[in-house]
């Protein structure tokens, strides 16, 4: 293993949990790849505090900071130090006796226990960005721990974690993508007020429509290309087709006015985020294609959107459940393109002629 250099001293706070000191230093992104030089990837499960570095994952964090150059935010890193320690208080009493210079033994290793795949990509990100080494990470240490406490440490801070669900990722996103889904929401006729935010799906009883990820992922495929300059634009193009889409199918209206009981929406596919992908394909190729796009969409007033209605079956709903690939989308969209008389991309009829010929 490596040792960390001689000489580690660090401006520090001083804290306690569970009757145990630790300290929170502000330290220097350029300063992580000195400090934390030990290895574990090397050896057994049993004998680190980690689990395997994701490779795939620092690219993806890399590229957070460079997109987020002047807002990007990391929480803590959370470190162990194995070594003799030393706090050094500018004063004796009060708060001066919590604040001070942690000092850190030159033969002791230090841990990374938690932000190993933040700490990976803050060190790629400085090789191709290196003004950021002055910037800072707030790192948490905890001393003179084993093996054995180090792993506890690692369980308990990865115990009970509750992932950020999609639908609040993306409202409180900031990436022109993001901006336009939300616009859609905020400023559409129709998808106000229809649209769950928290949750990670929708109950039976909600009355909401869509989960706002959905609409996001529907979203994505009527608009292409979206960049910091057009997202207002294309959002307003999105707004137009949604909220046509909807003046042409009474359900969504009907539900819109409380006229159907949100335990009964699941009597239709159109209340899906498979229709959702569907409309937004469609959408794409209706507002490039055809002028009359808005003509074209009154052809969807008259269909059956009953889950017991057969067009459906092993397209959008099979064995029960709403079929959600993106297989699926096109079987659905294809159905859409053929009662409006549209013809279908050789892809689209690729897909078709197999589905016909394994129904047959």
């Amino acid at each position: 293993m490596n040792h960390i250099l001689s000489g580690n001293s660090f401006p520090a706070i001083k804290g306690a949990q569970a009757g145990h000191e630790y300290y929170i230093v502000m330290c220097p992104l350029k300063r992580l790849k000195k400090i934390f030089t030990v290895d574990e990837t090397m050896l057994a499960v049993s004998d680190r505090a980690q689990r395997v570095l994701n490779h795939s994952r620092i690219p993806q964090i890399t590229r957070y900071i460079h997109n987020n150059r002047f807002d990007y935010t990391f929480s803590s890193l959370t470190a162990c130090i194995e070594g003799h320690t030393s706090f050094q208080p500018i004063a004796e009493e009060g708060h001066g006796s919590k604040i001070g210079t942690l000092l850190v033994d030159e033969d002791a290793e230090f841990y990374l226990t938690d932000g190993q795949h933040r700490s990976a990509a803050i060190q790629q990100a400085l090789e191709e960005d290196p003004s950021l080494g002055d910037e800072t990470i707030s790192v948490v240490f905890f001393v003179n721990k084993n093996l054995k406490e180090r792993q506890k440490i690692f369980r308990d801070l990865n115990l009970y974690p509750v992932p950020t669900s999609k639908s609040i990722a993306v409202l409180y996103g900031s990436t022109p993508e993001e901006n336009l889904t939300n616009k859609v929401v905020n400023d559409g006729d129709f998808f106000n007020g229809v649209v769950e935010f928290s949750d990670s799906r929708l109950s039976k009883r909600s009355s909401k429509f869509f989960m706002h990820s959905s609409l996001h992922a529907a979203c994505m495929e009527l608009c292409r290309d979206i960049t910091e300059d057009n997202w207002e634009k294309q959002a307003q193009k999105a707004i137009d087709y949604w909220d046509t889409l909807a003046t042409n199918l009474p359900l969504w209206q009907q539900a819109k006015a409380h006229q159907i009981k949100p335990a009964d929406r699941g009597n239709y596919v159109l209340f899906s985020a498979v229709l959702l992908k569907s409309f937004a394909q469609l959408g794409k190729e209706l507002l490039s294609e055809h002028k009359n796009w808005k003509t074209l969409l009154k052809q969807l007033q008259k269909l059956n959107w009953d889950r017991t209605n057969k067009i459906w079956a092993d397209r959008c709903f099979s064995k029960g459940r709403m079929d959600h690939s993106s297989h699926s989308v096109t079987l659905t969209l294809n159905i859409l393109k053929k009662h409006m008389s549209l013809n279908l991309t050789a892809e689209q009829q690729k897909v078709e002629d197999k589905f016909l010929g394994s129904a047959k």
